[in-house]
This record gives C-alpha cells, sequence and structure tokens, in this order.
C-alpha cells in the first residue's frame, strides 16, 4: 500500500470528523455546550443514572477526559453526580431540570448535521457506509 494525504481514508475520516464537530460546536453553542459534552448528555437522555466508567466505555474516550467533561457539564448546572447505594465508589450520573431542558433544541441540531452528512446519498449507500463505519471501529478493538 502507498499512501497519499489525499487517498488515505484516515485523513478523510479525520477532516470529516473535524467538520461535523466544528458544524456542531458553533450551532451548539447557544444551548451552552460542546459537542464532546453533548454525547454525555446524549447517553443520559435515553437513560440516566449510568456510571462515568459506562460513558467512557461507550463514548470511547479516556477516563481523564471524561471527567473533564462532567465538570464541565456539573459547572454549567446540567448534570450531577450521585454517589450508588451499593458501591460508594461508584458515581452515577444525572440530568438537572436544565440538562433535560434542552433535549429537544439539541436533538433538533444533531439532526439537522445528521441531514447534511446523509445528502446526496441514497438510502442503500448510508447503510452501506455505517456498515463500514461499523467495520473499521471493529477493526480498532482488541
Amino acid at each position: 500500500m502507498n499512501a497519499t494525504l489525499h487517498g488515505s481514508i484516515g485523513f478523510w475520516l479525520k477532516k470529516n470528523y473535524r467538520n461535523a464537530c466544528n458544524y456542531l460546536d458553533q450551532r451548539l453553542e447557544e444551548q451552552g455546550v460542546t459537542n464532546s459534552q453533548l454525547g454525555v448528555l446524549m447517553i443520559l437522555w435515553e437513560e440516566e443514572g449510568r456510571t462515568q466508567k459506562d460513558m467512557v466505555h461507550i463514548l470511547g474516550i479516556q477516563p481523564a477526559s471524561m471527567t473533564f467533561l462532567l465538570r464541565g457539564l456539573e459547572d454549567r448546572g446540567m448534570i450531577y453526580r450521585v454517589h450508588d447505594k451499593l458501591d460508594t465508589r461508584i458515581n452515577r450520573i444525572f440530568l438537572t431540570e436544565k440538562g433535560s431542558s434542552i433535549q429537544d433544541a439539541c436533538l433538533a441540531i444533531v439532526e439537522e448535521g445528521e441531514r447534511m452528512i446523509r445528502q446526496g446519498f441514497s438510502d442503500q449507500e448510508i447503510a452501506l457506509m455505517l456498515h463500514w463505519m461499523k467495520r473499521v471501529d471493529s477493526n480498532f478493538q482488541m
């Protein structure tokens, strides 16, 4: 394999990831959250009371990065932590009213971004792209 910059899958994955993140960060600014923080909120909108460890695994980030994201969301009054009743070493994360109140607006922004990404692709092409993205992800799971 003789990869060139513009012929590299990694280059295009990174470029498109940055484009999507920049777009979301710009649009989410009015809601007072970043794209990275949105990932945490989306997990909690689906199921509150998740542990920090669960969310690290779901998002595929480092524990220190999760701590930073949670601290930022706490500072903004969007989440709070509660010690687990059975194991006080574990914190469970919950939404505040403020964190819940921005769900509809944030999800509308996410859907808008998805429409941009999917523009010009058929349903079959989208299904194939999702399949390929999941395969790339599995290539890195060890």
